[in-house]
């Protein structure tokens, strides 16, 4: 080798060497500065958890088949307090099946069955529909495909039950699968401040 050829070759090389160097800190900043970031859903965007929405036929399933994860990040989660204990819950039955002897629909609406019905109180036999529930969500089963969240919206339910990203869960991807294939731009990476919106726009807290 020349010593053109040498020196050309060692100015290239150093070149090389410092753009991977500086592409590397640059990779290090972005995790630094995003470290403390956290992916989660506006309810006023997402077509699932909004008011105006309703209809099984109408439910967006990405936030359950687009994350990297074999099950989805995301969970319905349902907020006991505001949870009305329905004895024919939307979220619970699939009130469109055939009603059975009991007077209650015979199907399910959940695909994954992750939705656990306990009576409370003192359990009328004599009159089902005289009873109350508790309606506990089981997060090992729940894939958040939206379902129950769609269902239990106004009119027919009271809106306890919302889809959350369980941040113990996400792996805080750079580029997110789930906010990329959102069609309602409501999967949003934010900073540890402000906290997520509770109240949906033109309904109850």
């Amino acid at each position: 080798m020349s010593e053109t050829n040498r020196r050309t070759f060692l100015q290239r090389s150093g070149q090389v060497a410092c753009a991977a160097a500086i592409g590397g800190v640059a990779v290090q900043l972005g995790r630094r500065a995003s470290e403390h970031d956290i992916w989660t859903i506006s309810p006023n965007h997402c077509v699932n958890i909004r008011l105006g929405v309703a209809g099984a036929s109408n439910v967006c399933e990405e936030c359950a088949t687009s994350c990297v994860l074999p099950l989805s990040a995301v969970r319905a989660v349902n907020n006991h307090a505001e949870c009305g204990r329905c004895c024919i819950c939307p979220a619970y039955f699939d009130v469109m099946s055939p009603v059975g002897p009991d007077g209650l629909p015979t199907k399910k609406l959940c695909p994954r069955d992750a939705i656990t019905r306990t009576p409370i109180g003192v359990f009328d036999e004599y009159d089902p529909l005289n009873n109350y529930y508790e309606y506990t969500i089981d997060e090992q089963k729940c894939n958040g495909c939206g379902r129950c969240v769609m269902e239990c919206k106004a009119p027919a339910g009271l809106g306890s039950i919302r889809l959350e990203v369980r941040s113990d869960l996400c792996l805080r991807c750079n580029r997110c699968t789930i906010a990329t294939n959102c069609p309602e731009d409501a999967y949003r990476r934010v900073g540890p401040e402000p906290a997520p919106p509770t109240t949906l726009e033109g309904g109850h807290a």
